[in-house]
């Protein structure tokens, strides 16, 4: 399980990357600052947590647990406060995605069946 949680973390990272490839490094201009800062940090993030997942998974879950959290939060908020509809299909993806961080995160935690992988 924790294998999928890294590759759902993989596939976000490649979306950031191509934005960052297309756009340069502040590929966000719109929403307030700490949004954008937040926005430019999550490539880097993403990679600190996938090697998070690979080298200390206690770590790592909590972290992506931290991330996904915000992260729907901050889209969330874009979404429906800023009305930036080019977050209505990936808001909802991200939500699903954050609840099965947090369950992974709460069974491993927990000592349960996907402390293995």
């Amino acid at each position: 399980m924790v294998a999928l949680v890294a590759l759902g973390v993989a596939i976000g990272a490649a979306f950031h990357a191509v934005d960052v490839l297309r756009y340069g490094w502040w590929p966000y201009q719109f929403g307030p600052a700490a949004f954008r800062l937040f926005w430019k940090a999550l490539l880097p993030l993403d990679v600190t947590m996938i090697a998070l997942l690979a080298w200390r998974r206690c770590v790592g879950l909590v972290a992506a647990s931290a991330l996904m959290t915000t992260d729907v939060a901050v889209n969330g908020y874009a979404w429906r406060v800023l009305g930036d509809d080019a977050f209505a299909a990936a808001v909802p993806t991200q939500a699903g995605f954050a609840v099965f961080v947090l369950l992974v995160t709460y069974r491993y935690l927990a000592g349960g069946p996907f402390t293995t992988g």
